[in-house]
């Protein structure tokens, strides 16, 4: 069927183009005017015959369309999310429709549907967006975003043999994923199994949570500031809840196992534990003395500033009131205390490091512990795992939980209704029906015939 159809096409087109061509040839012979009685006359003589060929014209245009559907189909997709009527994606950039038609959405469609040979482009070019339009008063006050679009899908040779639900289906899916993975809302940080805290030596899975646990505790505390009366239907949870949650874990948690591990110096390889806290020390310290360095250098610089400059830059100035007053302007000086802050900062947080460290390997050092109490750090830490687990799983839920509510789904996708493609067939069989009766009835109209002459 698919591959009569250019034929049945030009066919269809021709039946028309020939009654208009006559039209226009009978107009362009015309000596004489025309006569409106007579004309009238052969239209009506020729009534039935124009109808006739108008519903056969009309038989043939159904076929056509309905023949065609296996091979062509349009969805609607629009976009459900807040952001959108203002052009812009969920996390702020502008909103590129034409991304539904890019490289990567098309080869994911093809991948995950399997559908054959099929290359991007050659997908592509079955493929048509279009704007729905849902306003006619747009102008420079009444400005609009569409927020929905029409994606016409018609066959090539290439994709005939395809189902054509199963491949509209596919981009659909595959710009869905795409879009959501883009620009919706990530909860990648929030989500771990936790399964490489069993390489880790006590102290480190415990450091190793507490990372995790800020983590929740950032998300969380951004997502309240975003919405703090939000409490998610799936958790029974709000943003602030779950945060709480995971402060509890680490500081009730995480610092009795911590405490516990230093009480009786527990370590999977106490030696090499020791030896690893050692270099850490050492590189610590030179840290440590590069930032004391910087930090002296800079307040001798201060001291050899002069007393008198300093006071220089203390400019009369007016204010709101127009009373004068002393502005005074940063200088050097200003900047070499900044970074003399700063460093004395990192030199601090360097030796509070290696006080830790000492105090850690003190500990392991005077070991306590036997296989009865790395027993229970073993099982405090599939207790911190399955509590951190759960957490994160809150976590996840909730905000997944809040972005469908906020957010619809972000796009909805509508398949064309059968009822509405069949509204649509027989309007244009209508009006190519009455086209071919118009061009027919306009060359009957305007024709002429030579009359027989009388025999004498």
């Amino acid at each position: 069927m698919y591959a009569i159809r250019p034929v049945l096409k030009m066919l269809l087109l021709a039946v028309p183009a020939v009654f208009g061509l006559l039209f226009v040839i009978n107009i362009l012979r015309q000596k004489q005017p025309l006569q409106f009685k007579t004309g009238i006359r052969r239209c009506l003589r020729a009534f039935p015959l124009v109808m006739a060929v108008s519903v056969f014209g009309g038989i043939l245009c159904m076929a056509y369309l309905k023949g065609g559907e296996p091979y062509s189909e349009s969805f609607k997709m629009g976009y459900t999310y807040p952001e959108a009527s203002k052009g812009l994606t969920p996390n702020g950039t502008t909103l590129d429709v034409s991304e539904i038609l890019s490289d990567e959405v098309l080869e994911n469609a093809i991948l995950e549907k399997q559908l054959g040979n099929l290359s991007p482009d050659e997908l592509k070019n079955t493929l048509r967006v279009n704007n729905v339009k849902q306003r006619d008063n747009i102008s420079a006050d009444n400005l609009y975003v569409s927020t929905e679009y029409t994606i016409s899908y018609r066959a090539s040779d290439k994709t005939v043999s395809i189902d054509k639900d199963i491949l509209i289906k596919a981009v659909a899916d595959a710009y869905y994923d795409y879009f959501v993975s883009r620009y919706g809302r990530k909860t990648d940080i929030l989500e771990n199994d936790y399964s490489e805290i069993y390489n880790l030596d006590y102290l480190d899975i415990n450091s190793y949570m507490q990372e995790r646990a800020d983590a929740i505790i950032e998300y969380m505390e951004m997502c309240r500031k975003e919405n703090s009366t939000f409490v998610s239907e799936a958790t029974e949870e709000s943003f602030g809840s779950v945060r709480d949650k995971a402060k509890n874990f680490k500081s009730v948690s995480l610092d009795r196992n911590k405490a516990y591990i230093l009480k009786y110096g527990i370590s999977k390889d106490k030696e090499q534990y020791i030896s690893r806290l050692n270099y850490g020390n050492r590189m610590t310290n030179v840290e440590y003395m590069k930032n004391l360095a910087s930090y002296r250098v800079r307040l001798s610089a201060i001291e050899r500033y002069d007393g008198d400059i300093t006071r220089a830059v203390l400019v009369p100035t007016r204010d709101e009131d127009g009373e004068f007053y002393q502005s005074r302007t940063k200088i050097g000086t200003d900047y070499f205390a900044d970074e003399a802050n700063k460093h004395l900062r990192f030199a601090t947080g360097n030796q509070l490091a290696i006080e830790t460290n000492n105090y850690y390997i003190e500990s392991i050092s005077a070991a306590e512990g036997g296989d009865s109490h790395r027993k229970k750090a073993d099982d405090m830490v599939e207790n911190l795992k399955a509590e951190l687990t759960e957490i994160s799983r809150l976590a996840v839920e909730t905000v997944r939980d809040y972005e469908a509510r906020t957010t619809n789904g972000y796009i909805s996708f509508s398949v064309q209704d059968d009822r509405d493609f069949m509204r649509s067939c027989l309007k244009k069989t209508m009006f190519y029906a009455a086209a071919i009766a118009g061009a027919a009835f306009g060359a009957v109209y305007t024709g002429s015939y030579n009359k027989k002459p009388k025999r004498g």
